[in-house]
């Protein structure tokens, strides 16, 4: 996916089209809790996508994630759960 390829592209699109993927909207009420979050982890840094993430995780109930990043590892959740890459090799 990192390379540009529009046919990896295309089979990517048409996996989520065939419900591959479920796309979730952020909402102005979110926006404070990113912020938080942003203002927590500004060491690593966190960025506008892992803060969304983590948001996402913690209404959604999710405990997996999949992501190219590598720092998730780090977040906590309001509950001071780890959301897992499972994408991370195991370390």
């Amino acid at each position: 996916m990192l390379s540009f390829s529009v046919a990896c592209q295309l089979d990517f699109l048409t996996w989520c089209d065939r419900g591959g993927v479920r796309i979730h909207e952020i909402s102005e009420s979110d926006i404070k809790r990113i912020i938080d979050l942003t203002k927590k982890y500004n060491n690593v840094p966190m960025d506008l996508a892992d803060a969304t993430l983590i948001v996402l995780a913690e209404r959604l109930s999710v405990s997996e994630i999949i992501s190219i990043d590598s720092d998730y590892d780090i977040y906590r959740t309001m509950k001071k759960e780890v959301v897992r890459n499972v994408f991370e090799i195991e370390k």
